[in-house]
């Protein structure tokens, strides 16, 4: 095995797939990455058990030649040590060649490195195919929707399922539902679906996925009942789903209010700013207290005193109602959403309410109140 290469591309696409390599992964093999050339070009592999990452380099790209001197082959290298030479080394090509089955030459001009290999056929078998479901979605589609659920998702592995993005598709509906048990976002998004699925998506994986993702203008999804399968220009992203029932979410989402608060998005995100400053003994807790002339946010702090502010831009529909929150996890909810406005809709003062953007009924955020005493 040999080959020059673009030292720019091979850099780019060789960080793209390393970072995901674990350095300190328990099983060596998954320290790698994998370098296959064939006529198709060089294709570097990268996993760490869960995800896996494979990325095409071509030979060509336009007219401009990317590899040269080709013989093809196949190795695995350490992961962290390839990409930190290949990043460091000067020129503008890099020369790889396999000695023999444990050595391997990386070099340019004026520099040399040989480092230990180990023979490709030692790497785990991955399953790259194009199986499942298949959907096509515009890549800016497939962003902004991850970005609008993915932060409701639980951090806490205790309950697997609720570390994912729940996908269920039907009725040419594609439905992205995240949830920790105190907030709830989704999002509906209409696709071309042919069979109905529910899968729960590891959000991680999802929001990692976004790195890979550029300047492409669809992005293909194929999900089966044991993998999801990401094919974006030159890369092929696969995960595994998360086994366990998603909780059924469907009835959780209010359906009628009784009281309506319409705020400016950054009036609104700056008062929770600076009122937060005072709510750290109480985990982020502030009160929102409104009637139709006046909406108050406060917080109160046993050891450093109390806060409150109005809020200039509003309008209130409803009597006077007072709710607490966490800042946290409404601030996260209306960065989401990317309006300039936002509509909170409220029940009563301990049932969810919901966080809209009205131009824009597809995605709803449910947020669950704090008691306070």
């Amino acid at each position: 095995m040999k080959f020059t290469i673009n030292k720019e591309v091979f850099t780019k696409d060789l960080l793209n797939v390393c970072r995901i390599i674990q350095p300190n992964n328990v099983n060596p093999i998954l320290q790698t990455v994998k370098l296959v050339l064939d006529n198709s070009g060089l294709t570097l592999t990268g996993s760490n058990g869960d995800l896996s990452i494979s990325q095409n380099i071509p030979l060509f790209l336009g007219d401009k030649e990317i590899i040269r001197d080709v013989r093809q082959g196949g190795v695995l290298i350490n992961a962290k040590i390839i990409c930190d030479i290949v990043r460091k080394i000067d020129g503008n090509e890099v020369t790889f060649e396999l000695l023999d089955d444990s050595v391997a030459k990386i070099a340019n001009d004026k520099t040399v490195f040989k480092l230990n290999s180990i023979r490709v056929e030692e790497y785990q078998d991955i399953d790259f195919g194009e199986e499942g479901t298949e959907i096509k979605l515009k890549r800016e589609e497939f962003v902004n929707a991850i970005n609008e659920v993915s932060f409701a998702a639980s951090q806490k592995s205790s309950r697997p399922a609720l570390t994912a993005i729940n996908f269920v598709g039907e009725n040419n509906l594609l439905v992205l539902t995240a949830t920790d048990g105190a907030r709830l976002a989704n999002r509906t998004l209409s696709v071309d679906i042919k069979d109905r699925f529910n899968a729960n998506i590891p959000s991680k994986t999802l929001v990692e996925s976004l790195k890979s993702v550029t300047n492409e203008e669809f992005i293909k999804l194929f999900i089966s009942d044991k993998k999801i399968l990401m094919v974006f220009n030159d890369s092929l992203i696969v995960s595994r789903l998360i086994s366990g029932e998603y909780p059924n979410t469907k009835n959780i989402i209010p359906k009628s209010f009784s009281y309506y608060l319409e705020v400016n998005a950054s009036e609104f995100l700056n008062a929770i700013d600076r009122v937060s400053l005072l709510s750290v003994d109480r985990e982020n807790v502030v009160k929102i207290t409104m009637n139709e002339t006046k909406v108050e946010i406060s917080s109160k702090s046993q050891q450093y005193g109390s806060a409150v502010e109005s809020l200039n831009l509003f309008k209130y529909q409803g009597e006077r109602l007072e709710i607490s929150f966490n800042s946290e996890f409404v601030t996260s909810a209306i960065k989401a959403l990317r309006s300039e406005d936002v509509l909170i809709s409220f029940i009563a003062e301990m049932k969810p309410f919901t966080i809209t953007n009205k131009k824009d009924e597809n995605i709803i955020q449910l947020i669950t109140p704090v008691r306070t005493y």
